[in-house]
């Protein structure tokens, strides 16, 4: 670099066309080598440096570049850029992860949701079938949830009774879901 086009004051560099492409000469291929050392991917190395030196002619008259610490400004700039996008990537990847185990569990509900539905359906089923004394212990039982005392005294009949006629709906229901799997 001549020393001409790159001193304003106190080594300050005045970045003007031709300090610009001098500097673009000078290191973009280091700066090219530290980025594919890191991302391993030329395209994306050659876009790290390409997105450093517009940002740099962008920023051309706001920024402060001495010409002692300009390299380490721009080894450091495409560092950072380099982080940039390993971040963009573990934040995407989790979103990505996130996303498939959302859809995993609502498909898991979904499908459960099924399940119960045919399970519930077949069991009212049964239910039906059952005598009508059996039927109205096991609905008082298990729909509106009385226990053997509240139902014997709403029905009339002995805490036995209750007993033998929930026995029997519970073996028969239990006989016609065999068809279930158990967990």
């Amino acid at each position: 670099m001549s020393k001409e086009s790159t001193y304003h004051s106190e080594n300050q560099l005045k970045i003007d066309e031709q300090t610009f492409f001098e500097l673009y000469e000078f290191y973009w291929k280091k700066l090219y080598h530290i980025a594919l050392k890191y991302l391993g991917d030329s395209f994306q190395a050659e876009e790290v440096v390409q997105e450093l030196f517009t940002s740099l002619w962008q920023r051309k008259d706001t920024l402060l570049l001495f010409e002692d610490t300009v390299e380490n400004y721009l080894v450091r700039a495409v560092r950072f850029r380099i982080a940039r996008i390993y971040s963009d990537e573990v934040r995407r990847t989790k979103k990505i992860d996130e996303f498939k185990q959302r859809q995993a569990t609502s498909n898991n509900l979904t499908e459960k949701q099924v399940l119960y539905n045919f399970l519930q359906e077949d069991v009212d089923k049964l239910v039906n079938l059952l005598p009508d004394r059996c039927k109205d212990v096991y609905q008082l039982s298990r729909t509106k949830g009385l226990n053997n005392r509240e139902i014997a005294g709403n029905l009339l009949i002995s805490e036995k009774t209750v007993e033998n006629q929930l026995t029997k709906a519970l073996n028969f229901i239990r006989n016609g879901l065999k068809r279930y799997p158990r967990t």
